[in-house]
């Protein structure tokens, strides 16, 4: 009958355990099956949002064209110029004048210009001009730029199109970005550069504009500080070295920078009638669209909500059509990306270095004193699992003591076997006694186990002594590797410090070239 109750007891444990393992996975299955209607749920509630937003969207922007098509005309000249810009130039151009939209005028200047004919698109652009001076100038000269370089600098006087840069920290549109590059590579000629340049210097001088600042540069190759030896991960002094690593390499970034465009500068000071490289092209081009896409002061706000929702319908809100007045980036921001860009125009480099001339000044006196910042004399190191301060000679006489008698502290026999030899001994003792009181055939008991007893205590004491022999060997032998360490230590930290120092020379013959290529004397 037990035998039964077992079996029947071990039977009803399996189902049980079979129960809860189905239900185990039933509660998996329904987290399971919740997370993926929750996860549908989420992307049919999106996707349902996109529909309502795009349909909305839609019906918006039928509104917004019934509007719109009030200005047929210039949304016609609109597109002539566009069709114009992407190359489709026709024999002659058909378009309608619309009264007070400097578009058509402009069209006709830059169809002249297609043509080869700048001088009949001059009176185009001087009715343009009149209608809005500053758009239209603009337009002239960014299609003239994009055409033929010659053409730019016969329509774009010193001064007239951008007076100044912005201040450093102050955003600059894409329009003013476009006129910048142009004046900076070269494109309206040498007078304009250099008066963009002189006007700019005054305008912050005047406004008591801060001087762009210079971030930090570090050169490709740069690498992490080694870290303490034994595992001990980075130390204050590995942090010091690490500062003057990376300040030498930020110098020899910088004067990489430095020595490129002024050896470019150097090649031809006089810059007339540039044209625009590929990279400036592309952007001229996306900001010439922009200013004929935006329409006249009344069309813009709908123009640009069109295009939004044109955006929305098209592909969720991304994608916006830039904008002639969008803020492309701050002053400082885009002189930093044109001193330092590998693709940057040269002339719009040697322009950016020499506006950012005083923060290149003190961003090489702000390295070389972080690279001739006072040397660490010491730094911690683990040797053989005892944290051990170095100097570059090795560890101080105190310092080594002190590691010595730490690490002979944790090799210290600790004579378990005297426990037993002395329990074994008082054993035999007592035994001997006892044997020497009794008589009878009990008393060769006795003498058997009083033997048994001094044999186990002298087998205790030899084991003691083994082990004993054995720990100090094994802490001759660690000390021998600490010491040996700890003067490894002392040979690595003085052979960084000697690195440390040479880099420091380093430095400052870096920062003597970079002063030298830009101020030559």
């Amino acid at each position: 009958m037990d035998w039964i109750d077992y079996s029947q007891n071990r039977r009803i444990r399996e189902l049980q355990d079979d129960v809860s393992s189905a239900h185990s996975m039933l509660n998996s299955e329904r987290r399971r099956m919740r997370s993926e209607l929750s996860s549908l749920r989420g992307s049919l509630e999106q996707r349902l949002d996109r529909v309502s937003a795009t349909l909305d969207a839609f019906i918006e922007l039928s509104d917004l064209r019934a509007t719109l098509a009030v200005f047929s005309p210039h949304a016609l000249a609109r597109h002539r110029t566009l069709a114009m810009l992407d190359g489709a130039v026709p024999a002659a151009l058909e378009l309608e004048d619309v009264p007070d939209y400097w578009l058509p005028p402009a069209a006709h200047g830059l169809h002249a210009l297609l043509a080869g004919s700048p001088g009949k698109a001059l009176p185009h652009f001087d009715e343009a001009a009149r209608r809005d001076p500053e758009r239209a100038a603009a337009f002239s000269v960014l299609a003239a730029a994009l055409t033929r370089a010659e053409y730019a600098r016969t329509l774009g006087g010193p001064g007239d199109l951008l007076p100044h840069l912005p201040a450093p920290d102050e955003q600059v549109t894409r329009g003013r970005r476009a006129l910048w590059m142009l004046t900076a590579d070269g494109s309206l000629g040498e007078e304009a550069r250099e008066h963009l340049l002189l006007s700019t210097l005054r305008h912050w001088d005047r406004a008591g504009a801060e001087p762009p600042s210079l971030a930090p540069r570090a050169a490709p190759s740069e690498r992490s500080a080694p870290r303490g030896r034994g595992g001990g991960g980075r130390t204050a002094a590995d942090g010091q070295l690490a500062v003057r690593t990376r300040a030498v390499e930020g110098l020899t970034a910088l004067h990489a920078d430095i020595a490129r465009i002024t050896a470019v500068g150097g090649q031809d000071d006089h810059v007339e009638g540039v044209a625009p490289d590929e990279g400036s092209a592309d952007f001229l081009s996306e900001a010439l669209v922009a200013l004929v896409g935006e329409g006249t002061p009344e069309e813009a706000p709908l123009i640009a909500r069109a295009n939004e929702l044109r955006a929305v319908i098209e592909n969720g809100g991304g994608g916006r059509t830039p904008g002639w007045d969008d803020g492309v980036g701050t002053t400082a921001a885009l002189l930093e990306q044109d001193l330092h860009g590998s693709g940057t125009a040269p002339h719009r480099s040697t322009f950016a270095l020499v506006l950012q001339r005083p923060a290149v000044l003190r961003a090489v006196e702000d390295l070389v004193e972080q690279a001739s910042a006072p040397l660490p004399e010491t730094t911690s190191v683990t040797a053989q699992g005892v944290r051990v301060t170095v100097t570059e000679h090795g560890a101080t006489s105190e310092e080594a003591l002190r590691a010595e008698r730490q690490l002979e502290a944790r090799h210290t026999a600790e004579h378990r076997g005297r426990v037993y030899m002395w329990g074994f001994a008082v054993l035999a003792g007592l035994l001997v006694v006892l044997g020497l009181v009794t008589t009878g055939s009990a008393v060769w008991v006795v003498w058997v186990l009083a033997a048994g007893s001094a044999a186990g205590a002298v087998w205790a004491h030899l084991y003691d002594r083994r082990e004993a022999e054995a720990v100090a060997e094994t802490r001759v032998a660690r000390l021998r590797r600490l010491r040996q360490e700890t003067e490894q230590a002392g040979q690595t930290w003085r052979a960084r410090l000697d690195e440390a120092r040479a880099r420091e020379a380093t430095a400052r013959s870096l920062a003597d070239d970079i002063r030298a290529l830009i101020d030559p004397r």
